[in-house]
């Protein structure tokens, strides 16, 4: 059953490489994240339809160096998905990803995905059967019928005919008790997933106190420098979106203080010194001048207790990166 979630996850961001509160009644389905349960930390969402519409995203896929028994383009993946599996991903329109990222061990893994959109029930749990190689069976839960394997550790439940969630069982049940009129997402995580405003991609993060202190700092600091400044970020925001032909990434991290955000923004600007000097230590010139121009594009600013760095690429400067990548890999084998 997982190795199916993962699945239909991974068929989700191929391409890639949106208020609630509480209630004492059912909800309408009218969107996705107004049944997010409140106890997440991260939510997400990807904008399904527009990714899957648009040439220019989805050719990023053709370029990407693949084993020949993977789909050499994403039409062939979209054909052989629905070929084998009877299930036609543009029918799919956005997915809504939650989390708890706390690390608590009585909270263990906690996260889930509510798809919108157009699908054939029987056709997906046929997929999901068929992916896995495990027979599912249904438990009843508020008379919702959720479907497991044998561990039931993970889960997908029907909430209408358009919309549904996958993800670990007790994620899957916390969706269905805010369907049926337990609290929804609120809070800070709300506010600052609203103000992302539109985006192919979205995502914002409340971090858990002491969650990250000591940790990003220790782990890659023998290989970038010291990077305990990150540990004092208290919230993530995260936008990626399409002008024209070019991917703009916006990414706000908003700290306990001035000062914090300060020591952030100066660490940035010290990690791209340092991406700029190694470019021109490679030997793969198509790489050296693609690596260049994103690093170019690269703005950062500081207000207050935030730091926003904005990354724009073109999305011929993305395929170049990938096949400049395909080939140092190649060379590298």
């Amino acid at each position: 059953m997982k190795r199916a979630i993962v699945l239909l996850l991974v068929v989700l961001s191929l391409v890639v490489l949106p208020l609630a509160g509480c209630s004492n009644s059912k909800i309408a389905l009218t969107d996705p994240i107004k049944l997010v349960p409140n106890k997440v930390n991260l939510v997400g969402l990807v904008d399904i339809t527009s990714i899957l519409q648009d040439g220019n995203l989805t050719g990023i896929y053709d370029t990407v160096p693949k084993d020949t028994t993977y789909p050499q383009t994403f039409h062939d993946a979209l054909t052989e998905l629905r070929d084998q599996y009877n299930i036609d991903l543009m029918g799919f329109q956005e997915g809504i990803y939650f989390a708890d990222i706390s690390g608590s061990e009585d909270q263990g893994n906690y996260s889930g995905i509510i798809i919108e959109g157009t699908f054939n029930k029987s056709d997906l749990i046929s997929a999901i059967q068929s992916v896995s190689g495990t027979e599912l069976s249904t438990i009843k839960y508020k008379n919702y019928d959720i479907y497991t394997d044998e561990s039931q550790e993970s889960a997908i439940a029907f909430l209408s005919d358009s919309m549904f969630v996958i993800g670990e069982m007790q994620a899957v049940k916390d969706v269905v008790d805010v369907k049926e009129g337990a609290p929804a997402l609120s809070g800070e995580l709300l506010d600052i997933y609203n103000k992302l405003g539109n985006g192919l991609i979205k995502l914002a993060v409340a971090i858990p106190p002491g969650a990250a202190e000591g940790q990003l700092g220790e782990s890659a600091s023998q290989y970038l420098g010291n990077l305990s400044a990150f540990d004092n970020v208290k919230s993530v925001g995260m936008t990626i979106s399409q002008n024209d032909h070019s991917l703009t990434l916006d990414l706000k991290l908003c700290c306990k203080d001035s000062d914090s955000a300060q020591s952030i923004e100066q660490t940035i600007n010290g990690l791209i010194s340092f991406a700029q000097l190694l470019t021109g230590m490679s030997e793969n010139e198509q790489q050296n001048q693609a690596l260049e121009t994103l690093i170019n594009n690269i703005k950062v600013t500081r207000s207050d207790t935030c730091v926003d760095v904005n990354i724009t690429a073109t999305s011929t400067n993305i395929e170049e990166l990938i096949q400049s990548s395909g080939q140092s890999a190649q060379a590298f084998n």
